[in-house]
């Protein structure tokens, strides 16, 4: 009997499918996360309560997650946010083709129109 997909799962699943290595020799070629990153991301969001208490998500993976709250499936998910401040040219030059199609840059601000989210959300 297959195993359940889980939340984090699902995650790693949508960033290696839709985000790119944002820099160095690699650089647009598709995300294969560490097992560190993987780990992390399992934390966040196969733990009920979040990764709270754990230090803000920083570099490429920060701007993964973003993208995944932006136009991901944790996009509607208004419930929980992870901790992460990634640039926002980390975060476009992680964005792949199929999400570049429906992504728009407008300053310092990625907009998905069609689902009405934006990073950051303040700006």
């Amino acid at each position: 009997m297959p195993r359940k997909q889980t939340r984090g799962g699902r995650a790693i699943r949508w960033i290696e499918a839709y985000c790119l290595l944002p820099s160095g020799l690699d650089k647009g070629q598709h995300v294969r996360l560490t097992p560190v990153q993987r780990d992390i991301v399992r934390k966040t969001y196969d733990n009920p309560n979040g990764h709270h208490g754990a230090p803000p998500v920083t570099g490429p993976l920060a701007a993964y997650l973003a993208l995944l709250h932006l136009c991901g499936p944790e996009a509607l998910q208004r419930s929980f946010r992870p901790n992460v401040a990634p640039d926002i040219f980390t975060i476009w030059n992680s964005v792949g083709p199929d999400l570049r199609a429906v992504l728009r840059r407008h300053g310092a601000c990625v907009i998905c129109p069609e689902l009405g989210t934006k990073y950051p959300t303040a700006a």
